[in-house]
């Protein structure tokens, strides 16, 4: 099997002048480009958006979010028995959630104005011809999700 989605823990340094977080003891990956996700409210979910070869990492900037991630054994035609992994992602908390190629995410803010900094591997060009989408409620139910987890 390939790589497994990876969660590294940051460090984070403070004086005088702030806070600065970083992950420095481990190599992030190959990235081409970044974006910024802002959810607005805990309702929007964001799933199911697969990359046979792109790699992406996260990094919660803001708020709390969960990323699911599924590595299915047939990436074209995913059985709904596959069980994803869920990784909750505190900004406090400092983790840098590397997904390889070849698995499928899903993600959800937890708390309201939740920001999520996103790394790719591919140019945009590149992303859009190894982009695969499926039914949000493929692995998931969603809306159970939110009711269970009222604490972040």
């Amino acid at each position: 099997m390939q790589n497994r989605p990876e969660c590294v823990r940051g460090g984070v340094y403070k004086d005088e002048r702030g806070i600065l977080q970083f992950v420095n003891d481990e190599h992030p990956g190959k990235y081409r480009r970044f974006y910024i996700i802002t959810h607005p409210d805990t309702d929007i979910v964001r799933a199911w958006q697969g990359h046979k070869i792109e790699e992406k990492s996260f990094f919660v900037v803001k708020g709390c979010f969960m990323i699911a991630v599924v590595q299915p054994l047939n990436f074209k035609n995913p059985s709904p028995l596959e069980k994803p992994e869920f990784f909750i992602m505190k900004k406090e908390d400092n983790l840098f959630l590397k997904v390889p190629g070849g698995c499928y995410t899903g993600i959800k803010a937890f708390a309201p104005d939740s920001v999520l900094l996103v790394l790719s591997g591919a140019t945009l060009e590149e992303s859009k011809k190894d982009d695969f989408r499926l039914s949000p409620d493929k692995w998931i139910d969603w809306q159970t999700i939110k009711q269970n987890t009222k604490n972040y």
